[in-house]
């Protein structure tokens, strides 16, 4: 069962981490210590742009609510394991994939809820950005999720960000002064590389019956994984040309149609590995893998680890050691 917690349980400590107001801070503080090993890095310019890391992995599923925030436009970056979001206030849910990107703002009154899976590994980053600033460096065209919580892009990170991300996040020698300092150049030249890219100003047009028909897609897709249709045949299904239906799709999800099918096969094998007696062979031909082979390096470059580990690690959780049930 999950554990919920409310953010001022231990933020109330803490400096107002990301408002545009507040003076220039810096800190780092490990929090959750009775639920995990989870630490908070903060920092705030003082000059429009502020900057806060949750990294760290929960022994047992969190769920840690926010409310009443104020109006913030943010950039938000995942390097951790996937994660979800939910706007308690109209019910609407977010997924975020590793190493991918978002781009939105958070509307006054939001009740948010960070759901977060036992022993998988976080790494969060988010950027508060000077609203004035961000809308004179939005390229978009529409707004992917509407509401309190209001997404305008989500796509992969690029290289460049991802690069940056992890130099802030490794950065040890530098103390006091020049580690903002450090700091400072580096988020900047983060804001930079995000909206300095070209691909950013081809922008496919979605109109609202473009989105509930690419929407249709996705849960054609999902209805049957294992033998989804060929592009032309779900383009017609979704009364789209071939063109929307790919460029649409990579805009509206952050991903192709085929990158979409294989990160769920992937995910629907894994729960079944995790949950249901069955070989990996099984798990494989149920989502639509052929080759043993190809789908045993798919899930291993994905998961860390190959079905057949998993499966043994199962089967040692269920059936522990007659050593271990004396006691010895």
């Amino acid at each position: 069962m999950a554990i919920t917690l409310s953010c001022d349980d231990f933020f109330e400590a803490m400096p107002e981490l990301f408002s545009m107001k507040s003076p220039r801070t810096y800190g780092k503080t490990s929090l959750l210590h009775n639920y995990g090993t989870v630490s908070l890095t903060h920092f705030n310019t003082g000059n429009g742009i502020a900057y806060g890391a949750f990294e760290g992995v929960f022994h047992e599923e969190m769920h840690l609510q926010s409310k009443e925030m104020k109006e913030q436009s943010f950039l938000y970056f995942n390097l951790g394991d996937d994660l979800c979001f939910q706007s308690i206030n109209d019910k609407k849910t977010f997924s975020m994939r590793n190493s991918s990107m978002i781009q939105g703002t958070i509307h006054e009154g939001l009740h948010s809820l960070g759901i977060y899976e036992k022993e998988r590994r976080y790494s969060c980053h988010t950027l508060i950005v000077d609203k004035a600033l961000l809308d004179s460096l939005h390229a978009y065209e529409i707004s992917l999720l509407q509401g309190y919580f209001q997404i305008d892009a989500y796509r992969d990170m690029e290289h460049p960000q991802r690069s940056l991300l992890e130099h802030i996040r490794h950065q040890k020698v530098l103390q006091g002064p020049l580690q903002e300092l450090y700091l400072e150049s580096k988020l900047l030249e983060l804001v930079y590389q995000t909206f300095h890219n070209p691909t950013l100003h081809v922008c496919t047009k979605l109109c609202e019956d473009d989105c509930k028909a690419l929407n249709k897609a996705k849960q054609i897709l999902l209805n049957d994984l294992a033998n989804p249709p060929s592009l032309k045949i779900l383009a017609r299904q979704c009364a789209l040309n071939d063109f929307k239906l790919k460029q649409g799709f990579k805009k509206l999800f952050g991903t192709t149609v085929y990158g979409f099918v294989h990160a769920k096969r992937l995910e629907k094998a894994k729960e079944l590995l995790e949950k249901q007696e069955i070989s990996v062979q099984e798990a494989a031909l149920h989502v639509g893998y052929q080759s043993l082979s190809h789908f045993s390096k798919a899930f291993k470059e994905r998961y860390g680890k190959f079905p057949l580990e998993l499966k043994k690690e199962r089967k040692y959780y269920l059936f522990p050691s007659p050593c271990m049930d004396r006691g010895e």
